[in-house]
């Protein structure tokens, strides 16, 4: 039997939360339909990206989850979760808010986190994202 043993000091002050298990992940959006979702900047998912075999790059990106052709119920202040994909439009928008490729002055990453967006998968299976 294993037990959990917290090292903090009593009356420590710690904004941490223990979790188990994966982060909620977005299912993939069936080919010719959308999504709808905001990208999220704050609380507890990360933007990451990780090495993934044979398939490269694999972008983990913080959403909040408005609507999903396969979810049905879903709340009306949506679902927080990760869009995690290798996508040409995931890395874009990976390098724009955590490589800093929007000039330095945060206007592009403004736009980014203050707009519903639209994420399309075409019949071909590629994704794209436009602001709604």
């Amino acid at each position: 039997m294993l037990i959990f043993i917290s090292h903090c000091k009593k009356g420590m002050p710690s904004n941490k939360k223990l979790s188990f298990g994966p982060a909620s992940k977005m299912p993939e959006v069936p080919k010719g339909e959308y999504a709808e979702l905001k990208f999220s900047e704050s609380g507890d998912l990360t933007w990451e990206h990780k090495e993934d075999g044979e398939y490269g790059m694999k972008f983990f990106i913080p959403i909040v989850l408005l609507t999903h052709p396969s979810v049905e119920s879903l709340p009306s202040s949506g679902s927080a979760m990760h869009w995690v994909s290798k996508a040409e439009a995931a890395e874009q928008l990976h390098n724009v808010v955590i490589g800093g490729l929007d000039g330095g002055n945060g206007k592009l990453k403004q736009e980014i986190f203050d707009k519903k967006w639209k994420l399309t998968r075409s019949i071909t299976g590629s994704y794209r994202l436009d602001q709604i």
